[in-house]
């Protein structure tokens, strides 16, 4: 039975062995992507992994495009946030400096001493932010592009003809209707076909070249949407069974995906040479996913948010205006405290408007991968 339902079966830690010995290995663009955004350590330690196994690595083309559109947002983002936290630190304040202003007469509280207080810890962080400043690594930065670009050499798909596009997206049309995976997560995006059908072209990639090489192939991906994972109950077990059946029936061979931060642990253990900062460099990217998974949340929330008062303005636009199905009765006195709630919403709005746009600035920044 087991021969029928290969993808329904947990691989054993014998038979995932034997896939490392023979294995190509296909990093994501967001794992690539990784050796930009981290500390130095962690930079020379991922550098060094995919040193480990040059061997036997390989990306599709599309894995190398997405890692080339994103990277400028990953190395100028991490310039920029020097301005942008001192810019979020300034509003806090002002914030804070117009709440004591407000206790002028306050019994307890020295109000005055308060303000000294904020302007002296908005002046050291500023200094703090100036001094990181002149220490941002962009040099080091660009040689690791060079690094990352030299190990890949000669280790890249072909290019997709414009007829195998046109084919991909008729084929991924069906396909996310019908939620077979991969990319049908993704079928909401508005940034192009590149982006939408991103996920199902390295798919086709790494099938091909699985069957050319006769080999299997170990994705490496921080994508950790349902269209890639078999998840059961919030855990990850491992691929989607179909994504293994599929594999399976196409090249004829073995289909592996790993979290990066968990394919570092196994890395590790056969290769001790990368062993000695492994942890650190886990702790570098569960950080960073962390940070990520409070980016959605904070996105969702204002999203929420959003509808509520957007449904809300409607209600008194609609009463105001004494539209059909209202209640077009609104006393004389109930106008003014209509239109002053209708003044705070659309303020409100605007403000979420702005986070909500920032939300996708920095979720691009933070997750490319997740666009796969």
């Amino acid at each position: 039975m087991r021969e029928k339902y290969q993808g329904w079966y947990l691989k054993s830690a014998s038979e995932v062995a034997a896939l490392w010995d023979k294995a190509i290995f296909v990093p994501d663009a967001n794992v690539l992507l990784h050796c930009l955004r981290h500390s130095e350590v962690v930079r020379e330690e991922l550098l060094r992994l995919f040193d480990v196994l040059k061997d036997s690595l390989w990306i599709p083309y599309q894995v190398g495009l997405e890692f080339h559109r994103n990277r400028l947002d990953v190395q100028l983002g991490a310039q920029d946030a020097y301005d942008a936290l001192i810019k979020d630190q300034e509003a806090i304040i002002e914030k804070a400096r117009d709440r004591l202003r407000q206790l002028r007469a306050h019994p307890t509280i020295n109000v005055a001493k308060e303000l000294a207080a904020l302007d002296m810890f908005l002046t050291d962080f500023k200094a703090r932010m100036e001094a990181a400043r002149e220490g941002h690594p962009k040099e080091e930065i660009d040689a690791v592009i060079g690094r990352l670009t030299a190990l890949l050499e000669g280790r890249v798909g072909d290019k997709w003809k414009p007829e195998q596009f046109t084919a991909i997206k008729k084929e991924g049309d069906d396909r996310y209707n019908r939620k077979v995976p991969p990319g049908y997560k993704d079928t909401k995006k508005d940034s192009g076909d590149l982006d939408r059908f991103g996920d199902l072209i390295i798919w086709k990639e790494m099938m091909a070249k699985a069957k050319a090489e006769g080999r299997p192939v170990i994705f490496i991906s921080d994508d950790v949407k349902e269209d890639w994972w078999w998840i059961h109950k919030g855990r990850k077990l491992g691929p989607r069974p179909e994504l293994i059946e599929e594999f399976k029936a196409e090249s004829g061979q073995d289909f592996h995906i790993y979290e990066f931060s968990q394919f570092l642990r196994f890395a590790a253990e056969r290769h001790p040479e990368i062993k000695e900062n492994v942890g650190q460099v886990e702790e570098s990217l569960l950080a960073d996913e962390e940070a990520r998974r409070r980016l959605d949340e904070r996105a969702r929330g204002d999203a929420e948010r959003l509808r509520q008062l957007e449904d809300e303005r409607d209600q008194i636009v609609a009463a105001l205006s004494g539209a059909p199905g209202t209640h077009s009765d609104v006393k004389v006195a109930e106008r003014p405290t209509l239109r002053n709630r209708l003044s705070e919403i659309n303020e409100e709005i605007a403000a979420l408007t702005g986070l909500e746009e920032q939300n996708k600035i920095d979720a691009d920044q933070d997750d490319t991968s997740a666009s796969s």
